[in-house]
């Protein structure tokens, strides 16, 4: 006859994988006591310091009392240096470029060019609060009527120049126009 076992009546529970490594909670906690610890120890470099390698060998220079000088004993080598490291400038030679310039050209600053014309005018009103005086001109491009936001006209490149930097310095993008005059 055959022999058959008898079955218990206890299920039977597969062995699992053991886990190896650090558990998340275990890298969170432990990286926040490091970082807690770093921190301490950055903050209080000095007096760490002092424990690890014992006390410093120099003494500290001690700061010597002045008496503070009055406005009649402060020197101020600036007065006699300055001038001496002044160099004059020839202008007559800009002066006549720029006039020749002048009359044959003149000088505008496109801010903008947009295809709605709420936007040329929240730009142009943008420039007013910076005490800038703006034109808006329509254009046709291929069919498209687009708002050209433009300052100028300006006679010399200098002026235009610095009206540019000015408005480079409050991000607003510009673009030097040297236009022409009519003959």
């Amino acid at each position: 006859m055959r022999d058959y076992k008898k079955k218990s009546s206890k299920p039977t529970r597969r062995k699992q994988p053991q886990q190896t490594g650090i558990k998340p909670g275990r890298a969170f906690i432990a990286g926040l006591i490091m970082g807690v610890a770093l921190t301490l120890t950055v903050q209080n470099w000095s007096q760490v310091r002092h424990f690890l390698l014992g006390p410093a060998t120099e003494e500290p220079v001690k700061k010597q009392a002045t008496t503070p000088k009055t406005d009649d004993e402060i020197e101020f080598e600036f007065y006699t240096r300055l001038p001496k490291m002044e160099v004059p400038i020839d202008t007559t030679v800009e002066e006549a470029r720029d006039k020749k310039e002048r009359e044959k050209y003149y000088y505008m600053l496109q801010v903008g060019s947009f295809d709605r014309r709420a936007d040329a005018e929240r730009l142009k009103a943008q420039l007013a609060l910076l005490g800038e005086v703006a034109t808006i001109q329509d254009v046709s491009v291929n069919g498209t009527t687009m708002h050209r936001v433009r300052l100028g006209p300006f006679n010399s490149s200098r002026k235009l120049n610095s009206i540019e930097a000015r408005l480079t310095r409050e991000n607003i993008p510009t673009m030097a126009l040297k236009i022409r005059k009519p003959d």
